[in-house]
């Protein structure tokens, strides 16, 4: 545009449009629901009909909540031999208003149900405990009193065996809890030393996860670094000099958090997460907002619908099964296992080799090798989900059939972790341009100096050299313009000033 075309936009009164701060996220393909089959897709398929969420977001609840109630029964084996829980980690972004909390109340509801009622005869059972407890304390310190007090043989002998008759300890109801939110790493292993052995990391505000203490500067890592082992199956060992050491074999843990897209943001561009193998290991889903879209000729209750009364019941079913564990150990897990048929060896092998080539220079997955490393391994743990689902605890095999719907889920999850790679990683100056934008709106200011942010600012913007970086992307795209020196600022002539002209 020439000089006078501008001028004459200027005596118009009209400001240009500014130029995104971001790319645009392209859109996300459909989610192949089909492949999930009859049970888990006929159910999301209801819940979207129903309660309106993204069709995906419904897609990622049905699969976490199998691979949850799966992950206690069956392990899968590797086509290479090595044995893995069918444990899943999710990650969903959604929109504040997506209606995440109604999806999940629905999906859930098997699992919830069963731990509320044991939870109910949990509370009798530890009472009782508590109470045996006390009295084989004060019968071995009784009878211990008695053996170091008895001056002959024949009065020691007598103690030991009042000892003996106290009986070995009474030992702890387990706890039936298997929701958990926030844990820390040093919660996360009290809490399996005496609670079920199969546990969820699910939530539907996955900001008190990713904002908390087991995410935060100094715990993120070691958090990190334990859920990719709890995904590996690997013991959870513990060694510590205040309150001892320990290592807890058999246990499981599957992940589902939903997050706001600037909350999981965080997450999605931590370069820890990347780096350490976190996000290599979750399927991740952002899918377009059904808001402004939702609706209605009457109001149903997703409840009522055939396809999720019959995934209610398969949930059921598997949540009531007791699980196989070690020999005098309910707390440790012997999951089935459930290798590939023959058939599905063959295909892993044509899938393994078309992996490699999409890893190689400039092909579609080059710059996503982490991600592409573990595709394999996680359709082969979504493939022994649906062998589960629709098989129950009679499951002994993963079929093609079943590893070729689990591969073709890997692929949506593949595109999509492609799609969001760019918008995940955001240049600093980018992110407080955003920030800066939003604060100044915030308060209503149309007209700032640096003086301003730097005292008054958000904690991130009171350095100069940040403040700058910011104010720059901005000015650049047209959201702010500098103002001619010595415009009034607050009643005084400031000789650099920025106007606001839009909002990012």
């Amino acid at each position: 545009m020439n000089l006078e075309a501008k001028l004459n936009q200027m005596e118009a009164g009209r400001v240009l449009p500014p130029e995104p701060l971001r790319a645009a996220l392209p859109p996300s393909k459909p989610y192949p629901v089909e492949q999930l089959g009859e049970i888990l897709g006929g159910a999301a398929q209801a819940l979207h009909e129903t309660i309106k969420a993204p069709l995906a977001l419904c897609c990622q609840s049905v699969l976490a909540a199998a691979a949850f109630s799966a992950q206690s029964h069956f392990d899968v084996v590797l086509p290479w031999g090595d044995r893995k829980p069918l444990s899943l980690f999710l990650l969903t972004v959604a929109d504040s208003g997506e209606r995440k909390s109604a999806i999940d109340d629905v999906v859930l509801g098997a699992a919830k149900a069963q731990e509320r009622l044991e939870m109910a005869s949990y509370a009798f059972e530890f009472e009782y405990y508590e109470a045996e407890l006390m009295k084989w304390k004060a019968a071995s310190e009784a009878a211990n009193k008695k053996a170091s007090r008895a001056k002959t043989q024949a009065g020691a002998d007598c103690a030991q065996n009042e000892a003996h008759e106290a009986g070995p300890k009474p030992k702890a109801p387990i706890m039936p809890l298997r929701f958990v939110t926030d844990p820390t790493v040093e919660g996360l292993y009290k809490l399996l030393v005496t609670a079920q052995p199969s546990i969820a990391l699910f939530s539907d505000e996955g900001g008190l996860l990713i904002g908390g203490n087991a995410l935060n500067s100094e715990n993120a890592l070691k958090t990190m670094a334990r859920w990719c082992k709890l995904w590996d199956g690997s013991p959870f060992d513990r060694v510590r000099a205040g309150d001892g050491s320990g290592c807890l074999y058999g246990r499981r843990m599957a992940m589902h958090q939903l997050a706001q897209p600037e909350v999981m943001q965080k997450l999605l561009g931590d370069r820890m997460a990347n780096g350490q193998g976190l996000l290599a290991r979750c399927l991740v889903a952002y899918p377009a907002s059904t808001i402004g879209k939702r609706h209605i000729t009457a109001f149903e209750n997703p409840k009522e619908r055939r396809e999720v009364k019959r995934l209610f019941a398969v949930l059921k079913t598997l949540a009531e099964a007791m699980p196989r564990t070690g020999e005098g150990n309910p707390q440790e897990l012997d999951p089935v296992e459930l290798p590939l048929n023959a058939e599905a060896q063959r295909m892993a092998i044509n899938a393994v080799n078309q992996f490699e080539d999409l890893m190689a220079t400039g092909a579609d997955l080059s710059e996503l090798k982490d991600r592409t490393s573990k595709a394999l391994e996680n359709a082969c743990r979504i493939a022994g989900v649906l062998s589960v689902i629709e098989n129950g605890m009679a499951a002994r095999e993963i079929s093609e059939k079943h590893l070729e719907r689990g591969l073709i889920l890997m692929q949506w999850y593949l595109a999509e972790a492609l799609r969001l790679q760019s918008a995940a990683i955001v240049p600093q100056s980018v992110l407080d341009a955003e920030a800066l934008s939003k604060w100044l709106a915030s308060r209503g200011i149309q007209q700032y100096t640096a003086r301003t942010i730097l005292n008054k600012g958000p904690n991130q913007l009171r350095s100069k050299a940040r403040l700058d970086a910011a104010v720059k992307e901005l000015v650049a795209a047209g959201y702010h313009a500098a103002n001619e020196p010595g415009t009034p600022i607050d009643g005084k002539p400031a000789r650099l000033s920025w106007r606001v002209l839009h909002v990012v």
